[in-house]
């Protein structure tokens, strides 16, 4: 069966940008960039967040938050995302990358209904 890898890669501004929405539409403050003071990824934890703000508020981000904040971001901007695969995070020194993975194996196929004339 085919199987499908896909990676969107996040600059760290839109990686940024989509933490601090996802905390409004979490019902917190929505912050803007230039408030932010500043901001900690652990690579090794999967991409577990921190970010400080200007008036001293820290919000942190487990991993579900972060998938939670991208897949959102990809919504919000139209970016395509298969329902039925696989999500995981992998984070570099100046990217953020959400790694999709398919395979169409995991869905049951459809009968079709057939007519032979």
């Amino acid at each position: 069966m085919p199987h499908e890898n896909r990676e969107i890669v996040f600059s760290m501004n839109e990686f940024l940008d989509a933490l601090m929405r996802y905390n409004e539409m979490r019902g917190g403050v929505r912050y803007r960039v230039h408030q932010l003071r500043s901001a900690g990824v652990d690579k090794t934890k999967n991409g577990v967040a921190d970010l400080t703000f200007e008036d001293g508020e820290t919000i942190g981000f487990g991993e579900s938050d972060v998938l939670a904040a991208l897949i959102a971001y990809c919504i919000e901007h139209k970016v395509p995302l298969p329902a039925r695969a696989g999500k995981k995070l992998i984070v570099t020194d100046d990217t953020v990358q959400l790694v999709i993975e398919s395979k169409t194996d995991w869905v049951a196929p459809v009968p079709i209904p057939l007519k032979v004339r």
